[in-house]
């Protein structure tokens, strides 16, 4: 139940930060931006795992000769493609709207690349290492059937 309560605060605090947002004309001001921009970066792959992970213990063993690491696979390749397009666009498209000045426009839409590519590698980076350590799981399995 803490870990709901922690991830529905997350959310919150997300969509309220975006919705107070202010004008951004100042370099200053800009330097704070891209210093959430790259912790809700990290904040999202984590999320993105976390789901991942969900959707692959949620997918049923299917027996002996059954395809359901490939259904666990397609669900993590279809949330690791989801999120940071969204991610991307999410920025591209509201949050460079409050930036007044086009040399500081540039500025975000190149760490909004950057950040974006964040989110890729932590999600395949932290997914990777925990398939790793949970081989013989649901979430191990995404990987392909281990050799006994």
């Amino acid at each position: 139940m803490k870990k709901t309560n922690f991830l529905v605060a997350v959310f919150v605090s997300l969509l309220f930060s975006s919705c107070a947002m202010g004008k951004i004309d100042s370099r200053r001001l800009l330097e704070a931006l891209i210093g959430e921009t790259y912790m809700y970066a990290v904040i999202i792959a984590i999320v993105a795992v976390v789901l991942a992970f969900v959707v692959a213990n949620m997918i049923k063993y299917g027996g002996k000769n059954s395809t359901d690491h490939i259904k666990r696979r397609v669900w993590y390749i279809i949330i690791g493609v989801v999120t940071p397009i969204a991610f991307f666009l999410y920025n591209a498209l509201h949050v460079s709207y409050f930036i007044t000045t086009a040399p500081l426009k540039a500025e975000f839409s190149t760490v909004n690349i950057w950040a974006t590519l964040v989110v890729l590698g932590i999600y395949a980076a932290l997914g990777m290492i925990t398939m790793f350590l949970l081989r013989r799981s649901k979430w191990g399995s995404i990987l392909g059937k281990s050799k006994k």
